[in-house]
């Protein structure tokens, strides 16, 4: 990792490059729509009033990169190359960003420029082909090349955070956790380890210790696009969906964050909100059934009949087995008063998700709407079957009944509600019925 020395000479440690003078403040939490990259903002602002200032174009090159925004993160390295010739750093930022993109050969060339600037022997020319090594997926020349910069420097930090790299492709958890400590050992700042740590302990089912390394990897760097997913995507409620927001507003282009952002959102009952999320998700994997499914549904949720059904249609056509996108299409479609297509599609995700209580219960609501009481009582049975104490169901089988003057029976069906599970239960109105039917048919 890069540091800024008292004396103003930088002393590379990492494969990463992230020098302190490139952490901005954290951002402050904030709801979703005000949430913004201030990082970023701040790099333009830092160029704009010194724009021949290598470090402030470096400090822009960082955001850009972490935003991934590749071209312009590469425009702001080369012209703080211009301002600082074969800075080390700033070479560094260039291989990363092509290593960031996945091409080898690219990130080989770029690597070969660090290699030049900080001579043949010194580790971070070792450390970035390494790393460069490993975007072609060839693991056994980057370990050669990480222990390379071992033998000159057997604290690396970047040396030792690559080899964790190495052991965490080839599911080697153990070494790989211990790779990655050693690095953080050298260098408690490098962001890379941090997260590599976290991704292992949780592989490894020590969440607590993955969030412990995702909240320092913040400490390091507060606009870490990967520490805010990470942390949204273990959290919950209103902390988890703070993080997700920040990933997002850092890096749009980040699908999985989008995702799982309009996920939570959704889950927390966030309907509009969670469409912007959603809508970005679909932008970038249009053909992907579980965001056509999450889409759709939030549509629906939010009104647009028309372009849930076609998102729903979609998700069902790239996972036919999916009960939640058959169940989002019948609401659709019944929503839309095509009540018996609607009926197929409900029966359909009933079908597929057999233990599915609620849904049993809401086939046997839309039924009764359409007067359709023997098959209501169907589908109450089979609910009834898997909950045995189910309230909702016994109330909706006693107002059945006593519409068919089946008084006794009815009498039966209230009482169960009453001394069953009790959710959803409206007690007056099983009160108000049975004084009906004392009334009706006194019991004897």
């Amino acid at each position: 990792m890069s540091r800024v020395a008292s004396n103003g000479t930088n002393r590379v440690r990492g494969w990463a490059g992230f020098p302190i003078l490139a952490l901005g403040v954290g951002l402050a939490a904030a709801p979703a729509s005000a949430q913004q990259f201030d990082e970023l903002t701040q790099a333009r602002a830092g160029v704009a009033a010194a724009a021949t200032d290598a470090a402030a174009q470096y400090r822009l090159g960082e955001a850009l990169l972490e935003a991934r925004d590749f071209a312009g993160a590469k425009t702001a390295f080369e012209t703080a190359l211009r301002h600082r010739s074969n800075w080390v750093d700033a070479l560094w930022g260039l291989a990363r960003v092509k290593m960031a993109q996945g091409e080898y050969e690219a990130s080989r060339d770029a690597c070969r420029r660090v290699i030049s600037a900080a001579g043949d022997s010194a580790p971070e020319g070792h450390v970035c082909m390494g790393q460069a090594y490993m975007v072609w997926r060839r693991s056994s020349l980057a370990i050669e090349e990480f222990n390379k910069a071992l033998a000159v420097d057997d604290d690396n930090a970047g040396a030792l955070c690559g080899l964790g790299d190495a052991h965490a492709r080839a599911n080697e958890l153990d070494q790989a956790v211990e790779s990655y400590r050693k690095a953080v050992a050298a260098d408690a700042n490098l962001l890379e380890a941090r997260l590599g740590l976290a991704t292992m302990l949780e592989r490894k089912g020590d969440l607590a210790g993955a969030q412990a390394e995702l909240k320092a990897a913040l400490q390091i760097r507060p606009w870490s696009a990967d520490a805010h997913y990470n942390l949204g995507r273990l959290g919950s409620g209103a902390e988890a969906l703070d993080h997700l927001a920040q990933a997002v507003a850092i890096r749009p282009s980040f699908t999985d964050a989008q995702l799982e952002y309009g996920r939570k959102l959704a889950a927390a009952g966030r309907w509009s909100d969670a469409l912007a999320p959603l809508q970005a998700a679909f932008g970038q994997l249009p053909n992907v059934g579980q965001v056509n499914e999450l889409l759709g549904i939030a549509l629906w949720k939010t009104g647009d009949l028309a372009g849930a059904e076609t998102r729903l249609r979609a998700a069902i056509e790239g996972v036919p087995n999916s009960s939640r996108a058959h169940e989002g299409l019948g609401e659709v479609l019944v929503a839309s008063n095509r009540v018996d297509d609607g009926l197929a599609e409900l029966e359909i995700a009933a079908n597929l998700d057999s233990t599915n209580v609620e849904l049993l219960l809401r086939i046997a609501v839309v039924l009764r709407g359409q007067g359709r009481n023997t098959k209501a009582t169907g589908f109450l049975d089979k609910a009834l079957s898997l909950k045995a104490d189910l309230s909702r169901a016994e109330v909706m089988y006693g107002d059945i009944l006593f519409e068919a003057g089946r008084y006794a029976d009815a009498r039966t069906r209230y009482q169960n509600a009453l001394n069953g599970d009790g959710v959803g239960l409206d007690r007056n109105h099983v009160q108000g019925r049975l004084q009906q039917l004392d009334n009706l048919a006194p019991q004897r």
